[in-house]
């Protein structure tokens, strides 16, 4: 059963979105989301495996998705990809189908962080040029279909520009998919408490080398503040699955949307409140 929306979307600002915004406290949200991918508290495993469980079920199981090669929109620092990339690969092996491709990409890309990634994993990769995911742009290797990816992003984009992100994914790629935490929904506001108040927490192991974090931590609350600000903004931008839909409708004519699929769903991806909200678009003909 769908969580109620709670109050209507508004397009407010996150203070990580600002250039102003230090590196250091956007280290903070990486860190959290990492963990957050990985931390595995329900019989379906960890949020980024069942992520992998849904794009596979949505691409219509292993046998068709060994077909693609996935890209990864807005990649951020990596984002979940890292863990992603393994779990879809695992199932698809162990079907006897070949490992497929994950490609990092973003309008701003973090060379740091992608090269780190990709020695450790021989199945991904990425673009060093930045890449907008508003215009259309077919970045598949030759011979296999384009799966395009949104972990955690699309709420980041206005109407405006979530309309051409979506053109651009119908008009260029295969299909996509489009996974959120954070949602307009009770269980996602009782979740993004618990983040904000897990950095009292977090800071300790994560950071207990840096007088600057432990500082605004525990004796100047920056950290608590930014994680409640930018947690409870992203709830706020949270999207519908209908939203997006419309988002997609109003744009025909212009937009050919036939021989289009589009699903959405949500289900508990960790305890006790957290859910994964997810939206589909695949091409079938």
């Amino acid at each position: 059963m769908p969580s109620w929306v709670l109050f209507p979307r508004l397009h407010l600002a996150e203070v990580e979105d600002q250039p102003w915004c230090p590196e250091w406290l956007r280290e903070h949200t990486h860190r959290a989301l990492a963990r957050m991918w990985q931390t595995s508290n329900t019989a379906n495993g960890s949020p980024a495996t069942q992520a992998s469980t849904l794009l596979l079920r949505a691409l219509g199981g292993p046998k068709n998705a060994a077909q693609f090669t996935f890209i990864d929109a807005c990649a951020g620092s990596g984002g979940p990809t890292p863990l992603l990339e393994p779990a879809v690969n695992a199932k698809l092996t162990d079907k006897g189908y070949p490992p497929v491709e994950f490609i990092l990409t973003d309008l701003r890309p973090d060379m740091e962080a992608w090269e780190g990634i990709t020695k450790r994993s021989e199945h991904i990769s990425f673009i060093r040029e930045p890449i907008d995911a508003t215009r259309p742009q077919r970045l598949a290797k030759p011979g296999t279909k384009e799966c395009r990816l949104f972990h955690l992003c699309f709420h980041h984009f206005d109407d405006p520009a979530a309309e051409q992100v979506l053109a651009s994914a119908v008009q260029s790629t295969d299909a996509f998919m489009i996974f959120e935490m954070t949602h307009r929904t009770l269980p996602s506001l009782l979740n993004t408490t618990i983040v904000i108040l897990s950095c009292l927490i977090t800071t300790i192991f994560d950071f207990y080398w840096s007088p600057l974090h432990l500082l605004c931590t525990y004796i100047i609350p920056i950290v608590p503040l930014f994680y409640a600000i930018d947690g409870y903004v992203s709830c706020i931008r949270g999207r519908t699955a209908e939203e997006i839909s419309a988002l997609l409708q109003r744009q025909q004519p212009k937009l050919n949307l036939d021989g289009w699929e589009f699903n959405s769903g949500e289900q508990t991806a960790l305890l006790p409140f957290g859910k994964m909200y997810w939206y589909s678009g695949v091409k079938k003909t």
